[in-house]
């Protein structure tokens, strides 16, 4: 049995500043909606694939660069942020076999985003939500997922799915 584990996130904006400290990244659910079809005649109805549904994510910061603001947080504008997390593979001994990349890509644009809580003792948390147009995450060098609702690429485990729908509708 392989132990495996994804850890950490450290979050950059535009390929390369350092956003800010985070609390917790909730990246987001791929969500797939379906197409009920009642063959003539049929007995029953199935459930087909009728695309991707609204892609959002939750960012809580416990600080985030002044600097940087009205780029992250600026809804007339997309951002692309870059999350960075370490997978780690353990051996039969649960030492540390390897460590792997996974960077995630985004492209968002905030829904909303709070001034904090603040508590006797505790760091603030700004909690920030995020519209997602694409999402591309890389493991150890290999594309695992890479969605771009706007330009129709749906790429899951090397396999382009719409490469026959594009190609038929003259897209891409």
């Amino acid at each position: 049995m392989i132990l495996e584990e994804i850890r950490e996130a450290v979050v950059y904006v535009d390929g390369g500043s350092y956003f800010g400290a985070t609390e917790e990244v909730k990246l987001p659910e791929i969500q797939f909606k379906t197409n009920e079809r009642k063959p003539t005649g049929g007995i029953g109805s199935i459930e087909t694939f009728g695309g991707i549904d609204k892609l959002e994510m939750e960012i809580n910061w416990k600080s985030y660069d002044r600097k940087l603001v009205a780029t992250v947080f600026n809804p007339r504008k997309g951002a692309s942020l870059q999350i960075r997390s370490i997978k780690r593979v353990f051996d039969a001994t649960g030492g540390v076999a390897a460590e792997i990349a996974v960077v995630t890509h985004l492209t968002v644009k905030p829904k909303s985003f709070g001034l904090g809580t603040h508590k006797a003792g505790e760091a603030i948390e700004v909690p920030t939500k995020f519209s997602v147009s694409a999402i591309k995450q890389i493991v150890g060098g290999e594309t695992l997922l890479d969605i771009d609702v706007i330009n129709q690429v749906f790429v899951l485990g090397g396999e382009n799915l719409l490469a026959t729908q594009n190609q038929i509708l003259g897209i891409g």
